[in-house]
């Protein structure tokens, strides 16, 4: 119980430190990960410890267990609401940052189209004669005029570009969910390893009590069978000592 107090105890020093560096503006996939993983492990510590701990003999150490599983499930409490609030916080500023990224390359796009709008609606002045210019519209369309830009790309391209940062952030939360879980996953394959181990540990020892027991039993009954043979000729001899004593003294 020792053991897994202190594992606790490393587990809580470990997820400050993570924190204070997620803290510190760190919000990569690899921390995230790893605190989520942390933090279950943390779990499964504080359930094994409360079951040892309702399993102790003793008043006093189990009181004393008691509290320390409180003490660890207000830690847990706590760091896991400061993780949460922390990623919200890391992911809303990446969202901010992302968000204006798209504004500012859309204000540019914009920009440039205008550029381009006016470059095209400018009618050239004519080298000809006045004269010799034609009468009709002065501004027909040219063969070689581009395409005139369409109302509304720009927010289209900006609706895009959201899109595809929203499935990127899902995607990235959708991959810390299964590294997370491929390590708790990986702590309980770890668990249940060490509980065959023990298992294994206790047959063979269970074996070994058994074939002890079986030889002693060969033993008894073979030491059975020695005395059964000493009690008869033991007998023998009295039987022959009584028969010499009534014979010359009776």
């Amino acid at each position: 119980m020792n053991s897994l107090y202190t594992s606790g105890v490393r587990q809580a020093s470990s997820l400050q430190a993570d924190l204070e560096r997620l803290r510190n503006g760190e919000n990569s996939a690899a921390l995230l990960g790893q605190i989520s993983a942390s933090l279950a492990a943390m779990n499964r510590t504080i359930d094994d410890y409360d079951s040892m701990a309702k399993r102790e003999i003793i008043k006093a150490k189990q009181e004393k267990a008691q509290m320390r599983v409180q003490k660890f499930r207000t830690d847990y409490t706590e760091l896991r609401t400061q993780f949460e609030q922390l990623k919200a916080k890391a992911a809303a500023e990446h969202a901010a940052a992302e968000r204006a990224d798209l504004i500012t390359g859309a204000s540019t796009s914009s920009s440039a189209s205008d550029a381009r709008r006016r470059f095209q609606t400018t009618p050239a002045e004519s080298t000809l004669h006045p004269g010799l210019r034609p009468q009709g519209d002065q501004h027909a369309e040219s063969p070689f005029r581009g395409p005139s830009p369409q109302p509304g790309f720009g927010t289209t391209r900006e609706q895009h570009a959201l899109h595809e940062h929203t499935f990127i952030q899902n995607t990235e939360s959708k991959l810390d969910e299964f590294l997370a879980q491929g390590r708790e996953v990986l702590d309980n394959l770890r668990d249940q390893r060490n509980i065959l181990k023990g298992t294994h540990r206790r047959l063979l020892d269970a074996a070994n009590t058994l074939g002890l027991s079986r030889d002693v039993i060969g033993w008894i009954e073979r030491r059975s069978t020695q005395d059964w043979y000493i009690f008869l000729a033991g007998a023998a001899f009295t039987l022959f000592c009584f028969y010499l004593i009534w014979r010359y003294f009776g």
